[in-house]
């Protein structure tokens, strides 16, 4: 009798020992996944009921928050991941989709030049402009 609750208390700290090691190698992957490919990471939060969880054997899910290099938007997104599969994004891959960036350009009156809609005049004929 003894003995069963000595292997007891034996396995459970170590399962927990394995789970903390899991979630910081999975952070540090999910790191280099958005560093190297979508942006500067913000935060990474587990989501331990993220979505398609019920299915899933031997994967965690996190929520990950990135800024986005292109846009320069702060971005928040699901992935899971586990120690052989890599990092799987819930909306599939992050980094293909492109966002649409509408320019803030404007056509001075006077002669044509593209000006922004933050400058007060025309860098090339000195006209001001009625945006600003």
């Amino acid at each position: 009798m003894d003995q069963k609750y000595f292997y007891a208390l034996l396995i459970a700290p170590l399962m927990v020992a394995l789970r903390v090691a899991a979630y910081f190698f999975d952070k540090q992957r999910i790191k280099d996944e958005v560093e190297t490919r979508l942006g500067r990471t913000v935060s990474i939060v587990w989501n331990p009921f993220g979505r398609g969880w019920f299915f899933e054997k031997g994967e965690r899910h996190y929520d990950v928050t990135y800024v986005d290099r292109r846009s320069g938007g702060t971005v928040t997104a699901a992935c899971k991941t586990s120690m052989f599969t890599g990092v799987y994004w819930a909306d599939g891959d992050a980094a293909a989709e492109t966002a649409a960036r509408i320019p803030s350009l404007h056509r001075c009156a006077k002669c044509g030049y593209s000006i922004r809609i933050e400058w007060r005049a025309c860098p090339n004929c000195g006209k001001a402009t009625e945006f600003a």
